[in-house]
């Protein structure tokens, strides 16, 4: 009788913290840092290319010895990088399961009859079945609110950036957040805790061409690839807001591949495909913001991992060869990055210190003092 009443007052002690904390994050307040300094997770948008960051994540997993929610304080992720974000970081999936999923896309998601794709294209601006897109993010990711994620103490900070198309004449970011700022620390991006994890991914893999827009209350939403591909600098922007008085430990940017035909053609006007093509380029471009952050954080800072391609990938490619040859690039890129890779884990592997320890307890211990006489 006794152990039952025990555990009844236990199970209601749980359930009283993880209401706490998510009423501590919804006016700011964030957990102590897992190392000693913040460390950043950011990853690029690809469509199914999303299979090359998930081989850079599964040497880390294997070589620290701890799942990617254990590794990072603050996980950031564009369209398929939104997908693996919130189901790495805050589903708790496997790798092995992400990477089953990239499958399960080929067959289920981006496989189309030509003729249907196209009338489709006509009458909804598609090429595939969005409601299918949408009945695997429900069904693997939930409908939970964001904030309601951090009840649960090992979720780190999440985001998910899409574009929304209808506020004046260019898309504007828009991030969803499984977190809120302090009073006073504005984040310079739209966007709210207040969402349901599958419309979050919904909104940041919306590819135009490829599925359907996703209206959400008042705001119209597209893939966030088109206009931040690579959300690393975002991502940096967000986690120097929540902890503006911590240091970097590891910021680490994961590409989905890049693919460069050194070939030249002949010497005359480009084709309108052409212009079109190098116009979504330019758009979408991911090295423009890893120069910048290389040239403002340390080395053994920021890590930024990008494998060249043997072969051009579609976004919404679906053949399992061309999806292995993505793995076999990736693993041997990664083979020839092996320093980089060993100082990353090196780096990921530092722990706090006590002295940091008391540190955090007595900002906490300050912070908490404030709250009460605010």
């Amino acid at each position: 009788m006794h152990i039952l009443k025990h555990r009844r007052l236990f199970g209601m002690d749980k359930k009283l913290q993880a209401a706490i904390r998510e009423t501590l994050a919804l006016i700011g307040y964030v957990d102590p840092l897992k190392g000693w300094g913040i460390r950043v997770l950011s990853i690029d948008g690809g469509g199914t290319r999303g299979v090359v960051p998930l081989q850079v994540l599964k040497q880390l997993e294997a070589r620290t010895g701890k799942r990617v929610y254990q590794l990072f304080d603050y996980v950031c992720g564009v369209s398929t990088g939104a997908v693996l974000a919130f189901m790495l970081a805050l589903a708790h999936f496997s790798i092995e399961e992400c990477e089953e999923m990239y499958r399960r896309f080929g067959s289920d998601v981006f496989r189309q009859n030509p003729l249907v794709g196209t009338v489709k294209m006509g009458w909804t601006h598609s090429y595939y079945n969005t409601e299918t897109w949408e009945m695997i993010l429900k069904e693997k990711i939930g409908d939970q609110l964001l904030v309601r994620t951090v009840r649960d103490e090992r979720s780190p900070k999440v985001s998910a950036v899409s574009a929304v198309v209808n506020w004046g004449t260019s898309p504007k970011p828009f991030i969803f957040r499984n977190y809120n700022h302090c009073p006073g620390r504005l984040s310079r991006y739209a966007g709210g805790s207040g969402y349901q994890l599958w419309q979050a991914v919904r909104a940041s893999s919306a590819a135009p061409g490829y599925f359907q827009e996703f209206p959400l209350y008042n705001d119209i939403h597209q893939d966030g690839g088109i206009i931040l591909n690579n959300p690393c600098a975002l991502a940096v922007h967000e986690s120097r807001l929540l902890w503006p008085s911590q240091p970097f430990q590891c910021v680490l940017s994961l590409g989905t591949g890049r693919y460069d035909n050194a070939r030249r053609g002949p010497a005359t006007s480009t084709s309108l495909r052409a212009k079109i093509s190098n116009l979504i380029s330019s758009a979408t471009d991911t090295e423009g913001v890893h120069t910048l952050l290389a040239d403002l954080l340390e080395p053994n800072v920021y890590f930024r991992f990008n494998p060249m391609l043997s072969a051009e990938v579609s976004l919404d490619e679906s053949r399992p060869a061309a999806l292995k040859q993505l793995q076999v690039d990736t693993q041997q890129y990664l083979e020839r990055n092996e320093p980089k890779l060993k100082l990353l884990c090196s780096v990921l592997g530092e722990e706090r210190t006590t002295l940091w320890k008391t540190r955090d307890w007595i900002s906490e211990k300050a912070w908490q003092l404030q709250q009460r006489w605010a």
